[in-house]
């Protein structure tokens, strides 16, 4: 079982200039068997960059948000299954488009622990995190488009906001 860790960089540098040091840890456990993690194809790897790249602003906006100075926030990813679906029968010359439709929804897996400044674990447990209305958020007509993680940033800002509210 590989587990991969990744701390954003931005948020540490950052930490001196806001004076804030609330951080929040993504973790990849078995990401070879995620159900749905592909941008364009991409292997495993490689999607991980963008997915990192795309929530980077996200995960630090939602620690300054709902975490207080020093605590720490571990999101162990154990699934993800990316809204939408590739069907490469679909077109034959661009066979990693990505065909996203409400049969499809977006779904992540993940446990959590929320620890505070001095270590203490404030609270901890295992998500299974789905919308089947994902296609009705206004700002899926804009952002999606853009973003390949947008349905799922959004899974993970509506659960940041009723679990970890200050």
């Amino acid at each position: 079982m590989k587990t991969f860790k990744r701390t954003f960089a931005v948020i540490l540098a950052l930490t001196p200039l806001t004076g804030f040091s609330a951080v929040i840890e993504p973790e990849f456990e078995d990401m070879e068997n995620f159900t749905d993690f592909s941008v364009y194809g991409m292997n495993e790897e490689r999607t991980l960059r963008i997915f990192l790249g795309e929530m980077e602003s996200q995960f630090e906006r939602w620690a300054k948000r709902y975490l207080k100075e020093g605590e720490k926030l571990v999101l162990t990813f154990t699934d993800i299954d990316m809204a939408g679906d590739i069907q490469p029968w679909r077109n034959r010359v661009s066979a990693d488009i990505r065909y996203v439709e409400s049969i499809y929804p977006p779904r992540l897996r993940f446990r959590y622990a929320h620890v505070a400044a001095d270590g203490e674990i404030l609270r901890e447990g295992e998500e299974h995190l789905t919308d089947m209305a994902f296609q009705m958020n206004t700002g899926a007509v804009i952002r999606g488009r853009y973003e390949h993680f947008f349905y799922e940033s959004e899974l993970l800002d509506r659960w940041m906001r009723k679990t970890l509210r200050k």
